[in-house]
């Protein structure tokens, strides 16, 4: 795929998927019950409704350019091109899963207006499973970043910065620690979109640095 395009898709996903959640468009139901949420999510309907739309996109974008992306960094290093194929696919399984995640919310707030609230709350209580999907994103971007580390990609600080980002997430999912959620998933976020601009200035056929 053209390397504009990737950079786009790379570009985009982030800005979606941060901006939606920094801008508050999606209230926090994190440490409330599903029913809360459920509660939460109805008195700003419309509001969530369109932040779970525009949070599916970027998911799409995002996890879709991190593909392709994988998918040209193809080189005569056997291991690396070995890592990137099973980096690329993780992130691409991560798309049904999430856009199935952040898009349970437009569901939701459809079946609870048609059968009551109770039914609302039972698909976000079955979605909440789908967050396992962050788990194959922190390995396919943790191996992502070997990848590039090993080409020397970008000077290697993409990579380290892939790895330094997929570790905190992971540790987070462990222990629960706000710090590394933060470096973990934001520095996930912004990576990406570091990457998304340098592929964009990317001029077609020309080596990476």
């Amino acid at each position: 795929m053209n390397s504009k395009v990737v950079g786009i898709m790379l570009i985009l996903g982030p800005i979606l998927i941060m901006g939606v959640w920094i801008s508050g468009m999606v209230p926090d139901t994190g440490t409330v019950s599903p029913s809360e949420s459920m509660t939460t999510i109805l008195a700003e309907k419309d509001q969530a409704q369109t932040g779970s739309i525009l949070q599916v996109f970027g998911v799409i974008a995002m996890f879709m350019g991190l593909y392709f992306l994988a998918k040209s960094l193809k080189s005569d290093n056997a291991v690396s091109n070995q890592l990137l194929e099973i980096g690329g696919l993780l992130l691409l399984l991560v798309v049904p899963i999430w856009v199935a995640f952040m898009g349970s919310w437009t569901t939701a707030i459809d079946y609870s207006e048609k059968y009551g609230n109770d039914v609302g709350t039972t698909i976000i209580s079955s979605s909440l499973m789908l967050e396992m999907g962050g788990l194959m994103l922190v390995i396919g971007l943790f191996i992502l970043g070997i990848s590039l580390t090993i080409l020397q990609k970008y000077k290697r600080i993409i990579g380290a910065l892939f790895i330094i980002a997929s570790v905190c997430a992971f540790l987070d999912m462990v222990v629960d620690v706000e710090v590394l959620a933060i470096i973990g998933w934001m520095g996930m976020f912004l990576t990406t979109l570091i990457v998304g601009i340098l592929t964009t200035l990317q001029k077609e056929n020309q080596p990476e640095a």
